[in-house]
């Protein structure tokens, strides 16, 4: 019955701590930690079990609070600190897509986002604008998001099972001057298109007929951009923080 309850709270924790005078080498122990923490020797066997997971994972997060301490220091933003990524690690799987088994190395994921921060600049964009991203999970959206934010935009994230009002609000509050949507989202932005603001512009990755590309007045992002660039953008600006409209 559970080590008899844990050997009665271990012994009424020692005799209520022998009646509050204590020692007797405090109680011993307090009652082994009032019998190992009432779970009996069964919680003993548990914390031998995972102390080797537990070690680890307190290691990582002390790794991780290091990290994150040097980088506040140096007043490091992302893509600082992803630009030093791609010289330690240039032919590492950044992204391991699961969906197609598609890898980008952080050299094809750097190139790719330096093409797109100097799309974002063309387009006149820059520190303090906001651009929403609209599409399902996958390596491009992450290439967007680090390439606007080599130039200073805010990438904000919209959740990709809105429709409708939710949908216009969430775009709505972000204030965001254009928007970037999948072509497996056309529906949805053709439910919500006609209450955009005429000076958003629209842009889709994958592939539309001409027709629903007109319809929404949007362009097709894949021929909207450069080739990817093997150089970063001409200005680095601190990260603007990203927004997520769930």
């Amino acid at each position: 019955m559970r080590n008899a309850a844990s050997a009665s709270f271990s012994l009424g924790s020692l005799g209520l701590l022998r009646l509050f005078g204590v020692p007797w080498s405090w109680s011993l122990a307090a009652g082994f930690g009032v019998f190992l923490g009432t779970g009996g020797w069964k919680y003993l066997y548990i914390v031998v079990r995972t102390a080797k997971r537990d070690l680890n994972g307190l290691y990582v997060l002390l790794r991780v609070k290091i990290a994150l301490w040097h980088h506040l220091r140096r007043n490091s933003n992302i893509p600082s600190i992803f630009a030093q990524t791609v010289k330690q690690h240039p032919n590492k799987p950044a992204l391991i897509y699961d969906a197609t088994g598609e890898t980008w190395t952080f050299t094809q994921l750097d190139l790719l986002s330096n093409a797109v921060a100097q799309w974002a600049l063309a387009q006149g964009w820059g520190p303090g604008d906001v651009v929403a991203l609209f599409m399902e999970s996958r390596p491009l959206q992450v290439a967007l998001w680090l390439g606007l934010a080599k130039v200073g935009v805010e990438a904000a994230l919209i959740n990709f099972n809105l429709r409708r009002d939710a949908l216009l609000h969430c775009v709505g509050v972000s204030v965001s001057r254009g928007i970037v949507f999948g072509a497996e989202l056309a529906g949805a932005m053709l439910e919500v298109s006609s209450s955009l603001s005429p000076s958003m512009v629209r842009f889709c990755t994958g592939e539309l007929s001409v027709d629903c590309l007109a319809s929404l007045s949007a362009q097709n992002l894949t021929i909207s951009w450069p080739r990817p660039l093997h150089c970063p953008p001409s200005f680095l600006h601190p990260t603007q923080e990203l927004q997520c409209c769930w």
